[in-house]
C-alpha cells in the first residue's frame, strides 16, 4: 500500500470497523521485518497485516504491481480490483461504494 492511499483506507476502515460483514486486510510483500514494523508503527495501521513473498502474491493472488486493492464478496470472489495507485482510487467515497455493492443481497449486481 502506498502512503498516499493509507489515509483514505483508514477513513473507510473507521466507517466499517464495527460491521461484521466487512473486513480489511493489508498484504505486504516487504521482506524486511524491521522496516515493515517501523512502517506499520509510523502509519498506525488500524487493520490486520499479513506478509507474503512477492512471488507468492503473484502466483496465488495474481498481481505483480503494488499497490493493488481487491474487493472480495462473501463467496470469496474478487468482484473489483484496482491495480496500482490511482488518483483518488481509494478515496473513502470510492471504497464505500465498492463495499456497499458487495454488501448488497447475495448475487445482486448493481
Amino acid at each position: 500500500m502506498c502512503r498516499a492511499e493509507l489515509p483514505h483506507l483508514k477513513s473507510a476502515y473507521a466507517k466499517y470497523q464495527n460491521d461484521p460483514n466487512v473486513a480489511f486486510l493489508l498484504v505486504s510483500i516487504d521482506e524486511d521485518d524491521k522496516r515493515l514494523q517501523r512502517y506499520l508503527n509510523e502509519m498506525k495501521f488500524p487493520f490486520p497485516v499479513a506478509r507474503v513473498k512477492a512471488e507468492t502474491a503473484e502466483q496465488v493472488m495474481g498481481f505483480d504491481n503494488i499497490p493493488a486493492t481487491f474487493y472480495v464478496d462473501r463467496g470469496d470472489i474478487v468482484r473489483y480490483y484496482v491495480n496500482g495507485s490511482e488518483p483518488h482510487g481509494d478515496s473513502p467515497t470510492r471504497v464505500s461504494w465498492f463495499v456497499d455493492q458487495l454488501k448488497g443481497p447475495a448475487g445482486a449486481r448493481r
